[in-house]
């Protein structure tokens, strides 16, 4: 999906701030992955992902539309990732996966690449890299749009 150059996510639900290392993070940019694959996921709707690709270079990169949410057997998730561009090798969710019965597919829409990186501590107070996700409140949302709209 080529980035937007007007971000207009609808915003229904909920803003995460994910944390992703930066290979999927480049490949989620560029368009070629359109599914983020987690062990567990949000409970409240979430309809923004704001990426903050992790170590080494430790920034907010850009931010992706949530189109769907899909909870599923690995195997069924194989099939969304073939279908959709899931930047993974089988083998590579096969491992991921292990002990789980079930796994989430997050489908990917609209993506805002950023022209400038953003510095995580400029929008949130107390910034820590979450392990895994957390939501965003509305200020700190509204803060990061400020930085990531283009102008």
């Amino acid at each position: 999906m080529p980035r937007s150059q007007e971000f207009s996510p609808r915003l229904s639900g909920r803003a995460v701030l994910l944390s992703i290392k930066p290979k999927y993070a480049d490949l989620i940019l560029s368009g070629s992955k359109r599914v983020e694959f987690r062990r567990t996921w949000a409970k409240q709707d979430v309809s923004v992902i704001v990426l903050y690709s992790s170590s080494p270079v430790q920034r907010i990169v850009g931010a992706v539309a949530v189109d769907q949410i899909v909870v599923a057997s690995p195997t069924s998730l194989w099939k969304t990732c073939a279908e959709r561009g899931g930047g993974l090798t089988r083998n590579e969710l096969r491992s991921y996966f292990a002990g789980k019965r079930k796994g989430v597919a997050v489908l990917l829409g609209e993506v805002l690449k950023l022209a400038k990186l953003v510095d995580p501590s400029d929008v949130i107070r107390a910034f820590r890299p979450p392990q895994s996700f957390r939501y965003l409140d509305s200020s700190e949302y509204i803060r990061i749009e400020k930085k990531i709209k283009p102008r």
